[in-house]
């Protein structure tokens, strides 16, 4: 793997896991508001993160 692909490889996964750190007190403020704009937040942190997921598992060899 070039130098490049491991810096992005790195940068992807380092935001993968903030992300995946917002998960549950975004679920856990949705789920006690009831606020859909809370729930739609929630559905694009899981979106990133498996688009993320894909993107680390799709990486050029090199």
């Amino acid at each position: 793997m070039s130098d490049d692909a491991a810096a992005v490889s790195a940068r992807l996964a380092a935001l993968r896991a903030k992300l995946e750190d917002s998960v549950w007190p975004t679920a856990v403020a949705a789920a006690n508001s009831g606020d859909h704009e809370r729930i739609r937040d929630l559905v694009k942190l899981k979106v990133d993160i498996e688009a993320i997921d894909f993107a680390l598992s799709h990486r050029p060899v090199g």
